[in-house]
């Protein structure tokens, strides 16, 4: 076999798949809902919804009808209110303003956008219906008949305050799902977007408010006139306040002042005492150890003095004396007699200190 034919064979069989796909299987997108109506026998249509995926459908058996599972926005506007994404999302839709008296035979248009889905596995109950496209419409009829039916309980005056207005979305809401329950889909929000009456009544709309305005800062007015008044009270009563405590802190603080020289001076007096009685004796103590200090220098003196005299006092001392002194001896000038072996040399110290002593150093040893 070739390989031109091995690829048509691939070929073949890959849009003999795609057929087979197409023809026998249906695919339904995350944001949609599938129901299947089989087209032969008394099948009908199946009680299912189907999610997103590939269902098995195969034409001329079966038939898709296929339902929005987004969330579904209804926007009762005029045409400069409308929102941007009701012209370009089929899950919105376009509505005419929501216009109605009220109790008090005014009357009001309000721009409503009401958030409603299909009910979780009811999608095929629209379709059993046969509601599949009108289903929207009868929506949007029966939510402009309810809330104009519950809304129009609103005075102008109602209408104008936030707290109102939501209160009165939010007790909408039930009736409102109750109403819209039979067509398999359930309310989510009621958002009033804006609040119009005719112009003359809303010129009067404008002064009551401007009168209810000035009304509230006359009373905000009193209140801070009211608030200056205690504020001035109480900026006095401060004031007199902290007058008697720093006066009540300086008599504390001049009391304990005085208390702090007294102690002061107690101390000192008590050092003075104390100096006068210690100092004396002291004194004398010192007196004492110094002249019993130079005593005793005195007395190692006179040992020592004592001692070396002693030391000198003999033969060994005198030769020390003697020898000490020939050390010391100096000459202006020295005539020397080489013939006479006698006389000693200045430069012997042995001779000298035999000369002085009148014996020689070995006799004096000996004598030791």
């Amino acid at each position: 076999m070739s390989a031109n034919k091995i690829l048509y064979g691939i070929l073949a069989l890959l849009i003999l798949g795609l057929l087979s796909v197409s023809l026998f299987f249906e695919r339904i997108e995350p944001g949609e809902i599938g129901v299947r109506q089989n087209l032969w026998g008394s099948g009908g249509v199946l009680e299912e919804d189907f999610t997103a995926g590939y269902h098995l459908g195969i034409t001329g058996v079966h038939k898709w009808h296929i339902l929005d599972r987004r969330t579904h926005f209804i926007n009762l506007a005029s045409e400069s209110s409308q929102i941007e994404s009701s012209r370009r999302y089929r899950n919105s839709q376009q509505e005419g303003p929501l216009e109605f008296r009220t109790t008090d035979n005014n009357v009001v248009t309000l721009d409503v956008t009401v958030v409603y889905r299909i009910k979780d596995g009811k999608g095929h109950a629209i379709v059993n219906d046969g509601a599949q496209i009108q289903y929207r419409e009868r929506v949007a009829s029966q939510v402009r008949s309810v809330l104009r039916e519950e809304l129009s309980k609103l005075t102008p005056e109602d209408f104008q305050e936030t707290d109102k207005r939501l209160a009165a979305a939010e007790q909408a809401l039930p009736v409102l799902a109750e109403s819209i329950d039979v067509f398999h889909v359930v309310p989510e929000r009621i958002l009033i977007r804006a609040v119009r009456f005719l112009p003359s009544y809303e010129s009067k709309l404008q002064q009551k408010q401007l009168a209810q305005q000035q009304e509230k800062l006359a009373i905000a007015q009193r209140h801070v006139e009211d608030a200056e008044k205690e504020t001035g009270s109480i900026e006095k009563e401060t004031e007199a306040r902290e007058k008697e405590e720093t006066a009540e802190w300086d008599k504390t603080l001049q009391e304990m002042r005085s208390l702090n020289e007294v102690a002061i001076r107690e101390v000192n007096a008590a050092a003075v005492r104390y100096d006068a009685q210690v100092r004396p004796a002291a004194d004398a103590e010192y007196e004492e150890a110094v002249a019993e200090g130079k005593l005793a220098i005195a007395q190692a003196e006179a040992l020592r003095d004592e001692l070396r005299n002693a030391a000198l006092d003999t033969a060994g001392g005198r030769i020390l004396q003697a020898r000490t002194a020939a050390e010391n001896l100096q000459f202006d000038s020295v005539t020397l007699n080489s013939n006479d072996p006698s006389v000693p040399s200045v430069i012997d110290i042995d001779a000298l200190t035999e000369l002085l002593i009148g014996a020689s150093s070995g006799a004096a040893d000996d004598e030791e």
